[in-house]
Parts: C-alpha cells; sequence; structure tokens
C-alpha cells in the first residue's frame, strides 16, 4: 500500500527540477504572486488595470470575435479607462461560446493552446480552448492559496473527486508518475459504497496526507462514516472543499472528525482557482491580480457589499482563447469588508451556488442552499435530503429517513417553509431509499428544472366594482369565495384591467366577507377604477407551460361565481 515521499525531498529537489526540465516560469510567477498578495488595494487594483491594458489590446488584435464585438458596439481599448468604463463591454456566455468559439481564439502564430471541457452543471458540455502559458501561473496561484492553509510544495495530497474510471492506459500511466512525484492521491467519489469508504481509510491512514482535498459533499459522507465508524488516525493538516457549495452543518462535521480547519476555494475547470479562504475564515479572497471578477445584480448593476450577485470573470492570463466578462452562472456575495491577515486582495462574503441552485418563489425572492440546509437540521431523522423545484409555486422534497425520523416531522418541515416562502408555497414530501450522485460524481442539495416563464394562473372575468374607499390603503378589496376559486392569496400581487375605461392598475388582493360579492377599489386604485366598471382580475406566476395550473372563473354582474372557463395553462377560453 502506497506511502508518500518525503516532503523536503519533493520540495527542494523534485518539483524545481521537473519544473525546469519543462521550462516554465512556475517557482518565479509564484514568488511574484506571493509578493502581490500583501499589496494594498489600491496597488493591486493599479496592477489589474496595467493587465486589462494589455489584454484588450492583445484581444482586440488577435481574435476576430472580440475584435468585431468592439467595433459594433463602438467601443476602443483607449476609452475603457475604469470600471464604468468597462461595463459597456457585452458579456460573454456559453452559449456564445459554442456558437463562435473558432472565432474568439486568437490568431496570434506565437501563442498555443490546447483542448479541454467541463461537463457543465446544466447537463451540457462546454468545449473551450487554454493557453499553454497560462498553465504554470493557474498552477502557482493554486499553490499560493494552499499556503494559506499552511500546505506547501512536496506536502502530500489526498484528493476526493469525479474523477474518470475508464480513461486509456497510456493516460492513467501518465497521471500516475506524476502524482507520485508530486505527492498526490487520488480518490473517485464514483461509487462511494460503505465498502469502498472503508478502503479509502486504510489507504488514507498509511498515506497521512497534510491536506485533503474534494467536493464539500463527498468529505463530509466521508467525514460521516468515520465518525460512525469511530475511525481513526487520518490526520491531514487542513482541508480544502471546493467544486461545491460548503454549508455549515459540513464544515462542522469535517472539521470535527479531522481535527483541522477546513478552507473554502471557489473555482471551476475554466479558470481553476478564483477565489479562496486564508487563514482567517472571514471570506474568500479574490485573485485579483490574474482574474477581473464582478458580481453582478439582477438588474444588470453591480452588487452592493451584503447583495447577492452573479459571478462574471474576466481571466487575464489566457490569451488563446480570452474570455471577457464570461457570466458564470455561479452567485456569491461581495463584502467591502478587510480581511485581519493584511492581505489587500478583496473579499467574497460566501459563494451562494450555481443562479439555478435557489430555489425561486411566486413572488421573486430566491431562497439559497443555506436555508435548506439549516431547516434539514431542525427535524431529527433526516439522513440525506434533495429540493427538486420544476414551478415557482411550490417543491419537492425527497428525504432519506434515517433511525429517528418520524412521519409527523413533516408538518414542522412545512410549516417552516411557508414561514420563508410564503404561505401559497406548496411542498411535496416524498420520502426515498436513496439520492444518486450526479454524473460528475457530486452531490446537488438542490434542483432546479424550472422554466423561468411568467404565467397567468389566476383571473376573476368580468366582475364589478361594487363600491370604492379612496381613504383606505392602496388595494383592491374581494369575496373570500371568489379569491379561493381563483387561487388568490391575501396579500398577493394582482393586475386589475378595467374593460370600462382601458386602466391597467398593479395592486394587492385583501379578502372580504365570503358569499356577499363585493369587490371595493381602496386608496390610490380609485382614482382609475370606479364603482360599476367591469373589470378582470388576474395574478400570475412563473412555471412551465406544462405543469402550470389556471384558475379562470366568470361572475354574474353580481360577482357571484357561474363556471370556470379553464383550468390549464395555455388552454383557449
Amino acid at each position: 500500500m502506497r506511502t508518500s515521499l518525503f516532503p523536503p525531498l519533493v520540495r527542494n529537489v523534485i518539483y524545481p527540477i521537473y519544473r525546469g526540465l519543462r521550462g516554465d516560469r512556475l517557482l518565479t510567477v509564484l514568488d511574484e504572486l506571493e509578493r502581490n498578495q500583501w499589496l494594498s488595494p489600491g496597488e493591486l487594483h493599479e496592477l489589474q488595470w496595467r493587465s486589462m491594458e494589455s489584454f484588450l489590446r492583445q484581444i482586440t488584435t488577435h481574435s476576430p470575435y472580440y475584435r468585431d464585438l468592439f467595433e459594433e458596439s463602438g467601443l476602443r481599448v483607449e476609452d475603457i479607462q475604469n470600471p464604468t468604463d468597462f461595463q459597456k463591454i457585452p458579456f460573454l456566455t456559453k452559449d456564445t461560446i459554442q456558437e463562435t468559439k473558432s472565432r474568439i481564439v486568437t490568431k496570434d502564430p506565437m501563442r498555443r493552446g490546447y483542448p479541454t471541457s467541463t461537463g457543465g452543471s446544466t447537463g451540457e458540455p462546454l468545449y473551450f480552448y487554454r493557453d499553454v502559458a497560462a498553465g504554470p501561473i493557474r498552477r502557482a496561484n493554486t499553490l499560493r492559496c494552499y499556503r494559506w492553509a499552511g500546505v506547501d510544495i512536496g506536502d502530500a495530497q489526498a484528493v476526493l473527486w469525479g474523477f474518470r474510471l475508464e480513461k486509456p492506459l497510456k493516460e492513467r500511466l501518465g497521471e500516475a508518475v506524476r502524482n507520485y512525484f508530486n505527492n498526490i492521491m487520488c480518490l473517485s467519489t464514483f461509487g462511494m459504497s460503505e465498502r469502498v469508504m472503508h478502503g479509502y481509510a486504510r489507504r488514507l491512514r498509511r498515506y497521512q496526507p497534510s491536506l485533503l482535498i474534494g467536493y464539500p459533499s463527498a468529505l463530509a459522507l466521508f467525514a460521516n462514516f468515520c465518525k460512525r465508524r469511530f475511525t481513526t488516525g487520518i490526520h491531514p493538516r487542513a482541508v480544502v472543499t471546493s467544486g461545491e457549495s460548503l454549508f455549515p452543518h459540513q464544515r462542522e462535521v469535517i472539521e470535527e472528525v479531522f481535527a483541522c480547519p477546513v478552507f473554502d476555494r471557489y473555482g471551476n475547470r475554466e479558470f481553476s482557482t478564483i477565489a479562496h479562504e486564508c487563514e482567517e475564515h472571514r471570506g474568500l479572497h479574490v485573485c485579483n491580480d490574474l482574474f477581473s471578477v464582478e458580481i453582478i445584480h439582477e438588474s444588470g448593476r453591480p452588487a452592493r457589499s451584503g447583495e447577492v450577485g452573479e459571478i462574471v470573470i474576466t481571466d487575464l492570463s489566457n490569451l488563446y482563447m480570452p474570455s471577457l466578462r464570461y457570466r458564470t452562472g455561479d452567485l456569491a456575495i461581495p463584502t467591502e469588508r478587510r480581511c485581519p491577515c493584511g492581505r489587500g486582495l478583496p473579499l467574497l462574503d460566501r459563494v451562494e451556488g450555481r443562479a439555478f441552485d435557489t430555489i425561486q418563489t411566486p413572488n421573486g425572492k430566491s431562497v439559497g442552499g443555506f436555508f435548506w440546509t439549516w431547516l434539514s437540521r431542525e427535524v431529527p431523522g433526516i439522513k440525506q435530503f434533495q429540493i427538486e423545484q420544476r414551478e415557482r409555486s411550490g417543491v419537492i422534497f425527497k428525504i432519506v429517513p434515517g433511525p429517528a425520523w418520524k412521519d409527523g416531522a413533516t408538518k414542522h418541515l412545512e410549516k417552516k417553509i411557508k414561514e420563508n416562502c410564503g404561505d401559497s408555497f406548496r411542498v411535496n414530501f416524498i420520502i426515498v431509499d436513496r439520492i444518486p450522485l450526479t454524473p460528475t460524481g457530486k452531490f446537488k442539495f438542490i434542483v432546479s428544472n424550472i422554466e423561468e416563464r411568467l404565467i397567468v394562473k389566476s383571473k376573476i372575468h368580468k366582475a364589478h366594482v361594487t363600491n370604492e374607499a379612496p381613504g383606505k390603503v392602496d388595494c383592491i378589496v374581494v369575496d373570500e369565495e371568489l379569491m379561493e376559486r381563483s387561487n388568490l392569496a391575501p396579500g398577493e400581487k394582482i393586475l386589475i384591467v378595467d374593460n370600462t375605461n382601458g386602466a391597467r392598475i398593479e395592486t394587492f388582493v385583501v379578502a372580504c366577507e365570503r358569499g356577499s360579492g363585493n369587490i371595493i377599489t381602496c386608496g390610490a386604485t380609485t382614482q382609475y377604477v370606479h364603482t360599476g366598471d367591469e373589470i378582470s382580475i388576474m395574478a400570475f406566476t412563473w412555471s412551465d407551460e406544462s405543469s402550470g395550473r389556471f384558475s379562470n372563473i366568470l361572475v354574474d354582474e353580481d360577482n357571484k361565481f357561474v363556471r370556470y372557463l379553464t383550468d390549464t395553462a395555455g388552454e383557449r377560453l
């Protein structure tokens, strides 16, 4: 069974010789990056902007796509003088890469690249090119961040990741040799049964890695296995989590079992390490000496401190297939805090996950993974769970029960969910034996399959206003029976279409006496919708066409229910 090489031998002899034979500048770049991190924020911004100017000039000279993009947008490199100017550059998306990849690639004959791909969280692979010259820079950046965790070149590492098992023999042998001389052990997350994890524990006890690296879900699963089986003797100096959102309960069990700190990392296959926790654990330091990282609010402006926004990356090192303002689909929260460690690199408060790894409510609220993992700990007996969303009106809550699970616990869960997501939010609980991993060996707590389509869900057709109350709060008061039949909830946002005068008013709905037939406009609404007017009252939801429900009712002149007009979204009247 394999043991690790003597770390100083790797660090001081094998690794420098290896880098020298490759003829790259990795160790020199590592020294530069170590110095950069202690620059002030102002000095780092200046350094980044100098790199940005050179980057923009090169890509608009050698990349046909970017040359045409700047011309069509009426932009010149010399006009990009500050972040506001930079935001005028259109975003790069995955669809654009798929459609125009060959035109994005540089025509500079001095640049060399190689193809690679990412499985993509959407299930659709993204094929792209890396710059050969950028490889040592990426690896040096990762080594810099590992030093924040107290781990250096040559220290033994064990990596728990979604490694492909069906690689050709030649490729497997090459990787095995490199990993041996770099003191790296690779363990696959595929098929992590009790038997497999028992084998991993034996190997790790003998190997004694200084650093454990892996998906948070896989490391937490393994840590829980060790805890349950009273497995001891694995003593890493640090654990680095990456590839998924790290939740508090995962950090807690990993640190408890392995008795060392957890360092969260944000990165992806396209760019490698982008942000990383330091020894202070006050957020993730953005490596802004190598990347421009923007956090863009859903409104299109930069997110303020404490706001959730999408991560948009410009990779200043890849000049073979440049990524300028690339929309990652990942969500993060920026902060203006300075880290007490003294590094000038800015901070992200935390990474929230994928844009589609949050639950969307009918009122437009996004509920991230931290709520759902907290909720799963509110009730004893949840061994594993997964939240699946197919439409904005609700979720499917899958539960793998443990020994302490009680059937009545779903009532408490539903109560807490409705408190956070709204009374109209539906929850369908399903008890399952197991929840499978994704094809890349990860575990997804949240699976969002909603199509972002706003459809009408409720309508009261040909109603008549019975009274006005201009002195009351702006709203419309509706017979409670009509609200129930049309699936309207108290306080829900609605649209009033006045068939008499053509006015269209948005307000909210309040219930009044059941069977009264009353429909009363209140407050500012009375300026446009008057007693006797014929109106339609509508409400909308985010859903997909196939499963959205449309409760459309017809009433008579006294606002009494006559019949349903249709109950399926998209049907003709």
